[in-house]
Parts: structure tokens; sequence; C-alpha cells
């Protein structure tokens, strides 16, 4: 009987400890599971939203990157361009100034010209009346206001056309 109370015994454990997996299994290990699934899915939409967060950064990192390469092209072709204006203007106010300056130049020389034909025609006026003065002298005769001026005006011709 030993033995078979043994065995009646073993019998007896077996199936208690199959109504104890049962009853684990219904009231411990399906919430357990429920509860590590619930928390797997979170974890994972987690892990999923972390993941679109970061393809969203990285579209808008590119995206920025690009703007920023536009704005840098845009800046740079504002500054060329202002460059060249700039180089425009230097260029039209250095013509205008050579221009003013060759004009000061023509005006300095067509003053300088004037101002030696006006001393020229003083000189002449100066020597005929000198001449005249010693032809009368040397002559010694006077002679009238209507006769000076006509010999003045002769002899600054033919001293006009030696000149």
């Amino acid at each position: 009987m030993g033995v078979l109370n043994l065995n009646s015994q073993i019998i007896w454990v077996l199936i208690n400890l199959l109504i104890l997996f049962l009853l684990m299994r219904k009231f411990l290990f399906g919430p357990i599971t429920r509860l590590l699934d619930a928390r797997a899915k979170k974890v994972s939409d987690t892990l999923d939203e972390a993941d679109s967060r970061l393809a969203e950064a990285e579209a808008q990192k590119t995206e920025y990157t690009q703007q920023l390469a536009a704005a840098r092209g845009e800046a740079a072709r504002i500054v060329e361009n202002a460059r060249k204006q700039a180089d425009l203007a230097y260029s039209r106010r250095l013509e205008e100034a050579e221009q003013a300056v060759q004009r000061l130049n023509e005006q300095a020389a067509r003053q300088r010209e004037a101002d030696r034909a006006a001393m020229l025609a003083e000189a002449k006026q100066e020597i005929a009346a000198l001449v005249m003065l010693t032809t009368a002298k040397v002559s010694q005769r006077t002679l009238n206001g209507e006769t000076d001026q006509a010999l003045l005006n002769q002899l600054l011709d033919e001293a006009g056309d030696s000149v």
C-alpha cells in the first residue's frame, strides 16, 4: 500500500497542480500577459513616435539647410549686385571727374589764349603809340587825332600781318 498510497498522492498533487495552473492561467497569467502586451505596445508606440519625430526633425533640418544655402546664395547675389553697382557708380563718377578736368583744362587754355591775345593787342597799341610819338618827334610834326588814329590803325594792320 505504500506504493499505491504514494501514487495516489502524486495523482492528487498533479491534479492540484493542474487546477492551480488553470486558475493561475485564468486569473494571473492572463492579466499579466495583457499588462505586458499593453506595456510592449506602449513602448512600441513610443519608439514609433520617436522615429517619426526624428524623421520629421531630419526633414526640417534638411529644409533649413536648403533655406540657409538659398539665403547665402541670395546674400552673395545681393553683395555681387551691390559691388557691380558701386563699380558702375565709381566708373561714372571717375568719367565725370575726367570730363570736368578736361573742360577746366580747355577753359583754362581758352582763357590763356584770350589773355595772350589781349596782351598782344595791348602791347601792339602801346608800341604803335610809342612809334607814333617817336615818329612825331623825329619829324617834328604834330599830328591831329584823326591822323593819329588812321596812322595807328595802318601800323597795327601791318604789325598784325607780320606777327
